[in-house]
């Protein structure tokens, strides 16, 4: 369960992204949802974790999923919070994904290698995936800004 929900978190992750990069908003909400519904499998992991299978490292890799799938549901479904505009809300929730990130990549690795080393591709595709939307939004703005002046 923890190796499937690692693809969809990834799969999600990076096409909500492309998404964000192409200006397609109302898309991004789909994948909102998936990850929410995504907090359920890792509750089950979690609970196995701590009475079944009593590993540390895999408790705390749910909690950290689970902290940001939590964040990403009642910033910006429940609160409708704007988080990403200001630094000072944005590194904390960063820092966050970056843990659920690599819980699932470490996770993964841990149960199984050849299946971790697909997750690793994943892993990287999203940071290519959030290279390129970094490089298209500032490539936007400058456009903005030049049409303004």
């Amino acid at each position: 369960m923890f190796i499937i929900s690692g693809f969809i978190f990834f799969v999600s992750m990076i096409g909500a992204i492309l998404l964000m990069a192409n200006n397609k908003m109302k898309t991004v909400r789909i994948f909102g949802v998936i990850l929410a519904v995504l907090m359920l499998p890792i509750i089950v992991v979690l609970i196995n974790y701590i009475v079944i299978v009593i590993d540390i490292r895999f408790v705390i890799f749910s909690i950290l999923i689970l902290i940001y799938l939590m964040a990403e549901f009642l910033l910006d479904r429940v609160f409708k919070f704007d988080f990403r505009s200001k630094p000072s809300t944005h590194v904390p929730y960063i820092i966050i994904e970056w843990a659920a990130a690599f819980s699932f990549l470490f996770g993964t690795i841990r149960l199984d290698a050849t299946i971790g080393w697909i997750i690793a591709i994943f892993f990287w595709t999203f940071i290519v995936a959030l290279i390129y939307y970094v490089i298209k939004r500032r490539k936007n703005e400058a456009i903005t800004a030049s049409a303004i002046d």
